[in-house]
């Protein structure tokens, strides 16, 4: 995080304790939409991520006045939906699902040849990530999706940035070798 945005933050979290709802309302613009479905890779249900969401802002808004947040903002925002979603699923009774077919790429209008090889990329993406360790898919898709840094990663988590990076690493190195053939159909794609 640049020294820039870590200020902007400072900023934002103390005219927020200041009552500014305009900051608020800034903040909640921003996160809404990402975390949310940051929440449906955890709960599948739009909803119940929503309501996870709109119940973090609430609770915010609520002890602003005593607002403590050690880390980023933007970190404090997804370890909160990700502790909420867990104690959502732990209350249940269900295990931590991650990542299945959220994140396929949109095919609709590509011509039907392009249409077809795109829908195989996807699930052989998807089989592919669905491979990984569940560490490991978690901390992949909270980069490759939801954009975060190492260190919010790391924060989010409770793990160390050196933790994240292994974790890509071998996450890039599995879905090399899984998806291999498709790098071969990509070259020979471009050479004709």
């Amino acid at each position: 995080m640049t020294k820039s945005s870590l200020h902007d933050e400072l900023e934002t979290v103390s005219r927020i304790r200041a009552g500014d709802v305009e900051a608020f309302s800034s903040l909640f613009r921003q996160y809404y939409e990402p975390l949310c479905f940051f929440g449906v890779r955890y709960l599948h249900d739009l909803q119940s991520a929503e309501g996870i969401v709109q119940d973090i802002f609430v609770r915010l808004w609520e002890s602003r006045e005593t607002l403590g947040i050690q880390s980023s903002l933007k970190s404090y925002l997804y370890a909160s939906v990700r502790n909420a979603c867990l104690n959502q699923l732990k209350h249940d009774g269900f295990s931590t699902p991650l990542d299945d077919e959220a994140d396929r790429p949109d095919t609709e209008g590509l011509q039907p040849d392009l249409q077809l090889e795109s829908t195989e990329i996807g699930e052989a993406l998807t089989k592919a990530i669905n491979t990984l360790a569940p560490r490991c898919r978690q901390i992949f898709a909270m980069a490759k999706y939801d954009d975060l840094s190492y260190q919010e990663i790391a924060e989010i988590l409770d793990i160390s940035v050196n933790t994240v990076k292994t974790q890509l690493k071998r996450a890039l190195k599995t879905l090399s070798i899984k998806l291999q053939h498709f790098q071969m159909l990509f070259f020979f794609t471009r050479w004709w």
